[in-house]
């Protein structure tokens, strides 16, 4: 049985500003599952959720796709939060590994001040699987971290281009 450490993806091992040290290797842009009806009329309105939900799609897709070098990670997050989501998706590549499914949010308004924001997040990674990258199986698994579901603490930095992810700290499960 593989053991893996999908929690608080980016979450999962950590804590403290200087966030995890692991995230779960993970489609594109508002396939969130949390896009719910009263979710998708806030997404519209606040582009500090938008660009958050972004990143999600885009670690999502990396991990679907087993591709580290995915052009929506580098529009969607930068350092060191960057890097943490590539490693996490070239170690499930190298294991032969792609997690598949979906990610479900709850995300609490987000606090902006200045060039920076911060949105706090009950995300939901239970129908988030791990398969085998060469025939799509189950592999069996088990969560170390918990229920799946967790809470924790994003940061994001405006940019020329719109917000950014730039570290997330784990808050433990909600």
């Amino acid at each position: 049985m593989l053991v893996l450490s999908l929690g608080p993806p980016v979450a999962a091992c950590g804590g403290g500003d200087g966030g995890p040290t692991e995230l779960p290797a993970g489609p594109a842009a508002a396939s969130t599952p949390a896009a719910t009806a009263s979710t998708d009329a806030a997404v519209s309105e606040d582009p500090v959720l938008a660009a958050y939900l972004r990143f999600w799609d885009a670690v999502v897709a990396a991990n679907r796709t087993a591709d580290p070098n995915l052009a929506a990670l580098r529009t969607a997050a930068t350092e060191p939060e960057l890097s943490r989501v590539r490693a996490t998706v070239s170690r499930n590549k190298v294991q032969r590994l792609s997690l598949r499914g979906d990610v479900a949010h709850s995300p609490k308004a987000p606090t902006v001040t200045g060039s920076r924001a911060t949105i706090e997040d009950c995300y939901d990674i239970s129908r988030w699987n791990p398969v085998r990258l060469d025939t799509g199986e189950p592999v069996d698994a088990v969560d170390e971290s918990g229920t799946g579901r967790y809470r924790a603490r994003y940061t994001l930095r405006r940019s020329v281009g719109g917000w950014l992810v730039v570290n997330h700290t784990a808050l433990g499960a909600c």
